[in-house]
């Protein structure tokens, strides 16, 4: 009888240990699942707002160290927004350059990236500057970019053929620049043509 009893009492025991160890488990799991929700909400951002982009000028200005005679030059030329963020196309004198930025909650301006360049190396050949961004590249991922700055004035329309047989048809002769974003597409690989006023082909570069 006291062996029994002894066995029923040593049993209890062990059941409410394994009780109270999963209970400290299960809290341990929520408040780590927490920490993690927590770092990853951290950062994340919404597109630029049109009064996000002084802030945003402000900010590359400073990352970039951009004279103070530049930045009076400094343009705008196209803008393409993605959940996370927006892509925008500017131009410094000889600097010219593709940046990525968000808006956090607090309304301030986070640059992903500041300056992907767009650098003319040959003025006789180099019409266009096209770059083109992957969608594996570490920021944004999921979205490939191409993204060109047109030097020469009589190129007025842009045309890009993609791999998959996809085409767009860009007016570039007010903004001299373009932004395209595909969700899961590598924009290295696409034909861009430049037309002339009159649709005359005017300069081409095939990566296809």
């Amino acid at each position: 009888m006291k062996f029994a009893q002894l066995s029923r009492l040593l049993f209890a025991a062990l059941l409410t240990a394994a009780v109270t160890l999963s209970g400290c488990g299960k809290q341990n799991d929520v408040h780590e699942g927490a920490k993690i929700q927590e770092v990853q909400n951290e950062g994340v951002t919404s597109p630029l707002r049109q009064n996000d982009l002084k802030t945003f000028e402000v900010e590359l200005f400073r990352t970039l160290s951009v004279p103070t005679a530049s930045q009076k030059d400094f343009r705008i030329l196209d803008t393409k927004d993605t959940p996370l963020g927006t892509y925008v196309l500017y131009s410094i004198p000889n600097n010219d350059g593709l940046a990525f930025a968000g808006r956090r909650a607090n309304g301030s301006v986070h640059l992903y990236q500041a300056h992907w360049p767009l650098t003319v190396t040959d003025p006789a050949q180099d019409l266009v500057v096209v770059r083109a961004i992957p969608p594996n590249s570490g920021i944004n991922n999921g979205y490939g970019v191409l993204a060109g700055r047109v030097y020469n004035p009589f190129i007025e329309t842009i045309e890009v053929n993609y791999r998959d047989g996809k085409k767009e048809r860009l007016d570039v002769s007010h903004s001299r620049g373009f932004i395209l974003v595909r969700p899961g597409f590598d924009s290295r690989f696409v034909q861009v043509r430049g037309f002339s006023f009159n649709g005359n082909p005017y300069w081409n570069i095939d990566a296809r």
